[in-house]
């Protein structure tokens, strides 16, 4: 066997092991010494390919794909600096426990460390972020060499679903020549593997009696089949926006942030007063004010983390159980029964986006724009929500409920934004709310949606800046301010939308919004401009009339 048939053996065995144990589509970024795997993911009758030229917004791409569906994705770069920039993508991978199958492929031993081009260390380099990493040898003719695949890839596949899901990552070193031969589609011969995951339940659970706080922030479970407990009498929901249970619960509490802000001590007394316990579930929630709130409560707190690599965050609990959400929590939580603080809860819930509802045209800022956005979109889209201001935004203007909602909180950056939207909308009808910095960040992607033919709608608050720093303790720093946080951009979109073929449309009130152009099929990026100041203005009016109504409300 020569060095082209050994190759070409190792990377399309490793292509179709990785299709075995379920990975269907692989992102590529192309390079030359990525070659034989490229060829053997396209040759592959089982896998989808993309394509996207920019190695970051590929990884945060392929991480969108792999978010709604928790299947393994894989993605595929040349050798360099062109893997490193997979960094922030397997970072976000790692917190959120997404299963990306990195294959990053490199220079072989010889031509490292001696001046070569492309050639970094790349061996553990997402040593912080993945589950599992491994190099492979230079393609031989040993006799080993596909049973080292299949072994390497069966080490893998433990981290593609379950209580250690999450990123792995395969470095592959490649010598010249790098084209395979193509006609061994002979070596794809495997048949996909049965990869339910395995039930994780603890044996030493307790069930717990009386009225409960069950607070449920982002899980990789599909929490639906816990409808009816979640909507007892004793049991408080209180949601994330990305929990996307809270449309099927019947009462489920989404504008917690408003209420935990606004509570004053005697609330606060009268809520720990009758609570027996508090659930917390999946990810630590977006609001800042609700996690204040569970580290400053008496009241005894249980952890149900679906992964192995707990999150404690923000208070230690006072019992972990780490497993299956919907076979702890039927076992944990106790009889049913009509608790006063729930229907307080509830009552005070109501309230809450009545006013919204009323008084929500006394305004045109950029939370008056969610709020028109999220009533006129239609309840088969989805909304993909960067960080900073618009998941906030739309927390507290989600008075329909009725909207699956995504978005990266793993680490809770601006980057890979759009990237990631595209993954969703590659398998759901995506609207993506963002603003102009992350917009920035993340252009190139937009390319995405042309060469892959994905429907996509990008609605772009352009207010000239960092908007979430306005409501930050260095806004009160005038001098410094717009320079270190403000960073007005000045940037038109028009032109982004003309050069990657988007129809484009500006905004000039809330007026204009219509529901056929928010709900309209093919690429469009729609623009709003705002002005800082004012939204901050209109923020802070609207948060004193809730506050008002908050205060006022008797438990």
């Amino acid at each position: 066997m020569n060095y082209t048939q050994a190759l070409t053996v190792q990377t399309f065995s490793i292509i179709d092991a990785l299709y075995e144990y379920g990975m269907t589509e692989i992102v590529i970024s192309p390079g030359s010494r990525s070659t034989p795997l490229a060829i053997a993911a396209e040759l592959h009758e089982g896998i989808k390919t993309y394509i996207h030229p920019d190695e970051r917004g590929a990884g945060y791409f392929a991480a969108g794909l792999t978010k709604k569906r928790r299947q393994p994705v894989g993605m595929l770069c040349t050798s360099g600096t062109a893997a490193a920039n997979y960094t922030p993508a397997v970072a976000e991978a790692g917190l959120s426990h997404l299963p990306l199958v990195v294959m990053t492929s490199d220079r072989p031993h010889e031509l490292k460390n001696v001046g070569a081009p492309q050639a970094i260390e790349q061996n553990n380099m997402f040593n912080n972020f993945v589950r599992y990493q491994t190099e492979l040898p230079i393609a031989d003719d040993h006799d080993s060499a596909e049973s080292l695949i299949n072994d390497k890839v069966l080490q893998a596949s433990q981290y593609f679903n379950g209580i250690n899901m999450g990123p792995v990552h395969f470095n592959i070193p490649v010598r010249e020549p790098i084209m395979p031969d193509v006609n061994r589609v002979d070596l794809f011969k495997r048949q996909q593997k049965d990869m339910t995951p395995a039930l994780t339940i603890p044996g030493n659970i307790k069930k717990l009696s009386g009225a409960g706080l069950v607070i449920i922030g982002e899980t990789a479970e599909d929490l639906s089949p816990l409808a009816p407990i979640l909507n007892q009498g004793n049991i408080i929901a209180v949601c994330d926006p990305r929990q996307n249970v809270r449309t099927i619960l019947s009462d489920a509490v989404v504008n917690h942030d408003m209420m935990f802000s606004n509570f004053d001590e005697d609330q606060f007394n009268t809520i720990n007063d009758n609570l027996d316990f508090i659930i917390r579930i999946g990810e630590p929630v977006t609001s800042k004010q609700t996690n204040a709130f569970l580290k400053s409560t008496s009241v005894p707190q249980y952890l149900i983390s679906e992964f192995q690599d707990i999150k404690p965050f923000p208070v230690t609990p006072d019992v972990t159980y780490a497993g299956t959400v919907n076979e702890i929590l039927p076992r944990l939580i106790g009889e049913d029964f009509n608790s006063s603080l729930k229907a307080s809860f509830l009552n005070l819930s109501k309230d809450i986006h009545s006013y919204i509802d009323s008084n929500i045209g006394q305004y045109d800022d950029e939370g008056r724009y969610v709020y028109d956005i999220i009533q006129q979109t239609s309840e088969e889209r989805t909304f993909f929500l960067s960080s900073s201001m618009p998941i906030r935004d739309f927390e507290r203007y989600d008075t329909k409920v009725q909207h699956d909602v995504f978005a990266n909180r793993g680490a809770n950056g601006i980057d890979g934004v759009i990237s990631s939207a595209l993954g969703i909308a590659e398998k759901d009808q995506v609207t993506m709310l963002i603003g102009d910095v992350s917009m920035n960040h993340d252009l190139n992607s937009l390319l995405l949606a042309k060469l892959e033919n994905i429907d996509f709608t990008v609605i772009v608050f352009n207010n000239n800046g960092g908007n979430i720093f306005s409501y930050l303790p260095q806004y009160a720093h005038k001098p410094h301010f717009e320079r270190l946080f403000g960073t007005p951009l000045d940037l038109n979109f028009e032109h982004a939308a003309n050069l990657y073929d988007y129809h484009y449309t500006q905004l000039e009130s809330p007026a204009d919004l219509k529901a056929d152009m928010l709900n309209q099929k093919g690429r469009q990026l729609i623009e709003i401009k705002t002005d800082r100041d004012h939204n901050l203005d209109s923020h802070n009016q609207l948060k004193a009339q809730l506050k008002k109504l908050v205060t006022d409300f008797e438990f």
